[in-house]
């Protein structure tokens, strides 16, 4: 009976993996360095206009009862201040990676991962190299240490997928002006209907302080924000999202899908949206 059943099912035209969820033109991401206190301002605007940020944490620099900053969060206070964000290794005292041997490099990234680990009860897998220093010796040590990507300071339109996620680029710093600002570049892409991709900004939320230009953080940021064909996603979202959409297992007579990540992911069928959670999905 089952058989029969099958046969008589409507094969799908077409099936496609839709580069993000829900079908989504476009993806923005950002990504926020140093753990510094003006991050909190910058996490109470992103929540008040749907955005999401990557925080990437000097786990020896945040301020503890034994070691107390005026400059930097409170290790206490990481996990519920980024809930809902992402927070990831950007080395325990921030040094320039390219200058030191292999245990040194080791130590600075695997042990920043396993103290943000312990703050915020999550794997940390993703990176930002400080200073944006690295090389290819850096990449070939850090790759073993279950890190998923690493952000550069390079600027590259297509950036994404990653051609080397240990070399990632962006599509430019926060106060990036070449060719123009960094929200006028946005709504030149989102404008042509015909535009997908990643948009990516990095920055540092301090400098909205040392500048005295917190007007900026709106003037960037929220133009950006509430937009219906937009997916906002944390870093390691992006890159989850497109391992599970590589994974996902389309079969030959186009009956059923197969989806052997954690992710759910979105297909087209026929014109009309899926997700595709984990699992087998008979169409």
């Amino acid at each position: 009976m089952r058989e029969n059943s099958m046969k008589d099912r409507k094969t799908p035209a077409r099936i496609e993996i839709t580069q993000f969820p829900k079908g989504k033109r476009i993806a923005v991401t950002t990504s926020f360095d140093d753990g510094q206190i003006h991050d909190r301002r910058v996490v109470e605007a992103f929540n008040k206009w749907g955005l999401k940020g990557t925080f990437n944490l000097n786990s020896a620099k945040l301020s503890r009862k034994e070691q107390r900053s005026d400059a930097h969060i409170e290790a206490a206070e990481v996990a519920k201040l980024f809930e809902g964000h992402e927070v990831a290794v950007h080395t325990v005292t921030h040094p320039h990676l390219t200058k030191l041997d292999d245990a040194q490099i080791v130590e600075e990234v695997l042990g920043d991962r396993k103290a943000l680990e312990d703050l915020v009860g999550y794997p940390v897998r993703g990176m930002a190299y400080p200073y944006g220093s690295y090389d290819q010796h850096v990449i070939d040590v850090i790759r073993r240490l279950g890190i998923v990507y690493s952000r550069t300071c390079e600027n590259d339109p297509r950036h994404f997928p990653a051609k080397e996620p240990l070399a990632w680029a962006s599509n430019g710093h926060m106060f990036h002006k070449d060719p123009c600002p960094m929200n006028e570049k946005f709504e030149k892409f989102y404008s042509n209907q015909h535009a997908t991709g990643v948009f990516f900004i990095w920055g540092h939320s301090y400098e909205f302080d040392r500048g005295n230009c917190w007007d900026m953080l709106e003037k960037i940021f929220k133009p950006i924000s509430g937009k219906p064909d937009v997916w906002y996603c944390t870093n390691i979202e992006l890159f989850d999202y497109e391992d599970a959409r590589k994974r996902l297992v389309i079969a030959a007579n186009r009956q059923s899908v197969y989806n052997p990540s954690s992710t759910t992911v979105t297909v087209n069928v026929d014109g009309n949206l899926l997700d595709i959670e984990p699992g087998l999905k008979v169409l």
